[in-house]
């Protein structure tokens, strides 16, 4: 192979338009979705793919991976001349690699000076550029988004944080919601930190019998910005519309608390796709149930948060009921609360839907409005009742009530004091 057998490369017009044919030799330049570059030269057989790009003290670095077909390479698994992380902002760097390219590859007859130099500038300059400006109104509406499961509303395309203290079921619950969307039709990965596949295999068979749904799992030891590579290639070849990740204090390639640890969580989530539910612990603190444990962009990353609570157990039962808070909803409005009385039996786990309102540990974590709409399910009340009732200040009551008037109305009483009363039960 001779330099001189090959004309020059010239460019496309850009990194996403189609190949431009001169003579014997074409290149290609895309971006493969977020973070990702290949450039690629057919006629040699040769493909340089960064990934992973990101800026760290203000230089573009990735994972470089270049393939090279030709006979005499040194390539490992067919193809696979190099793999190593790269600094894609400096020029001894590029220097560097392709001197060890050229000795990989023995083909000193390629200018890998100049291939690699280009591929640099072509990926520096899309970063800069970044997605071209769209027109709002020329964008298509998306699909119906939701996906609701047991009372508890999840979202297709963005991710859902499930938060709560240990031993709260967790776990349970999202595999639970897991397989129900299974049998719905949904295929779904749980991707799991903590526990075993075995041991959810005998959850999910206690859960849902012999004929359990065909739920994928998979046991992830790495923080999640390491595994994503893996989890996007099963998305991609199994068709996952849906992942659980169980949870996110072990995902992290950091501290929960650093906003970088959280930024860099969701950005691989994004690069992994499908819809996804995320497990995370609470902070300790008075609002701890407000917000999941680390960082605040945990709580503003999500497009939707659940705080799961459970009620007091009596030592020895086989029985345990929690409540589930719709803390954030950026995508329609809040959600009510949702509960489950869950029944342990030797060789089953039956999962029953319950009215927080109705269990007491459970109802004094709801809204105050929620509270006192439970209240006035035996009739209307006056703000004193209520207010001894609930161990509320009439204020708060008068404050929280004022601002749903399609639920609460006031009515008149024999003594001249108004009581409230649900719109629903208002007699004319």
């Amino acid at each position: 192979m001779r330099r001189d057998d090959y004309p020059h490369i010239v460019d496309s017009d850009d990194h996403g338009a189609p190949p431009v044919e001169v003579g014997a030799m074409r290149r290609t330049f895309n971006a493969v979705g977020e973070g990702r570059y290949i450039f690629a030269i057919p006629d040699l057989q040769l493909e340089f793919d960064v990934d992973r790009v990101h800026r760290k003290h203000h230089e573009l670095k990735g994972e470089l991976a270049v393939r090279y077909g030709l006979a005499g390479a040194r390539a490992v698994n067919g193809n696979s001349l190099s793999v190593a992380d790269f600094n894609l902002s400096s020029a001894r760097a590029r220097t560097e690699r392709a001197r060890h390219l050229s000795k990989l590859a023995d083909a000193t007859e390629i200018d890998w000076d100049r291939l690699l130099e280009e591929f640099c500038q072509r990926v520096l300059m899309a970063e800069r550029e970044g997605q071209p400006a769209v027109l709002l109104r020329e964008v298509q509406r998306p699909v119906d988004d939701h996906l609701d499961v047991e009372g508890i509303r999840l979202h297709r395309r963005h991710p859902v944080i499930e938060f709560g203290d240990g031993g709260t079921f967790k776990s349970y619950l999202g595999l639970y919601m897991a397989g129900r969307l299974e049998q719905r039709g949904v295929r779904v990965l749980y991707a799991d930190w903590e526990f075993a596949a075995e041991d959810h295999r005998d959850r999910l068979e206690r859960l849902f019998g012999a004929d359990m749904p065909g739920l994928q799992y998979i046991r992830c030891e790495r923080p999640l910005v390491f595994e994503m590579d893996r989890i996007r290639r099963i998305v991609r070849e199994d068709k996952i519309a849906y992942v659980i990740y169980d949870s996110i204090a072990f995902t992290c390639d950091g501290p929960p608390e650093a906003s970088e640890v959280a930024g860099a969580y969701f950005r691989a989530v994004r690069q992994v796709g499908a819809g996804s539910l995320h497990l995370a612990h609470v902070n300790r603190s008075d609002t701890g149930d407000k917000k999941p444990f680390g960082s605040s962009f945990w709580h503003n990353g999500a497009r939707a948060t659940w705080n799961v609570k459970t009620a007091d157990q009596i030592p020895g039962a086989r029985e345990l009921t929690i409540g589930l808070y719709n803390r954030k909803a950026n995508i329609g409005p809040l959600r009510a609360a949702v509960g489950f009385r869950i029944c342990f039996d030797d060789s089953r786990t039956t999962i029953t839907r319950v009215d927080p309102r109705d269990v007491e540990e459970l109802a004094t974590s709801l809204p105050l409005w929620q509270r006192v709409a439970s209240e006035l399910r035996a009739g209307p009340q006056t703000l004193v009742q209520l207010a001894d009732g609930l161990d509320a200040k009439v204020d708060s009551i008068v404050k929280a009530t004022n601002r749903k008037t399609n639920v609460f109305t006031k009515v008149p009483g024999d003594d001249g004091v108004y009581r409230l009363a649900l719109v629903e039960r208002r007699v004319s």
